[in-house]
């Protein structure tokens, strides 16, 4: 499932809308954050240690929520910083250590030569980030997580599968709008595959979806050969 023409102008609209709200939302969070921290710093200094546990709670909330921020600039594509060359290989392999230490069985089959990208690497971190938390929480326990990197006539194609409950084609076919959620109460905000979606398109390339209820879903980003 994928769509090479040009963004049209509803979903510009939308992405300039999330650069907006990203925006103000981060200028929001500074002041939120930076009095917590004052906070804190007083409370320590005078020794009043009944609102820690309100305090760090506020503050685990404020960092979630410029996560979620720095998610929807991601979206917008106003984030993007300077390229560099990135091996996908060891990326995706550091990427799939938490899956590991959570009692996922992943299986990873890495190109047998550096699959070279140059990108922004914080985008490239958090494709891949969005792409391996969707395939954890497919999964009501730790299954199986396959993770392969291969060059194929100039290409190179990284392919993530899970185990997972799967889609049916209804979900699927939306699977990959904006904000699109079947999540209780919308969890999780929909943004993990268009992030993805978006940083593949911007360096030319295209992202397609498999997936069958009780199988699993299977996801593959294909990037062109960059000179």
């Amino acid at each position: 499932m994928t769509d090479d023409s040009p963004p049209s102008r509803e979903a510009q609209q939308l992405e300039q809308f999330a650069a907006n709200v990203a925006h103000d939302f981060n200028n929001l969070l500074t002041g939120i954050l930076g009095n917590l921290e004052l906070m804190q710093n007083r409370a320590q200094r005078t020794g009043v240690k009944q609102f820690d546990g309100y305090l760090e709670g506020a503050r685990n909330a404020g960092t979630r929520a410029a996560a979620f921020a720095q998610r929807l600039l991601a979206f917008s594509g106003r984030g993007e910083q300077e390229s560099t060359a990135v091996d996908l290989n060891q990326m995706l392999h550091d990427a799939l250590e938490p899956l590991r230490a959570a009692g996922f069985n992943v299986i990873f089959t890495p190109a047998p030569a550096p699959a070279i990208l140059q990108c922004d690497p914080m985008q490239a971190e958090l494709a891949l980030h969005e792409l391996l938390s969707n395939a954890m929480e497919a999964m009501a326990q730790p299954g199986d997580v396959g993770a392969k990197i291969e060059q194929q006539g100039g290409a190179i194609l990284l392919t993530i599968r899970d185990s997972g409950a799967g889609m049916t084609p209804e979900v699927l076919a939306r699977a990959a709008e904006p904000f699109f959620s079947t999540r209780p109460n919308g969890a999780g905000k929909g943004l993990g595959l268009p992030i993805a979606g978006r940083f593949v398109q911007g360096l030319g390339g295209t992202m397609t979806l498999a997936s069958e209820p009780g199988i699993g879903t299977m996801i593959c980003l294909k990037f062109p050969v960059q000179e």
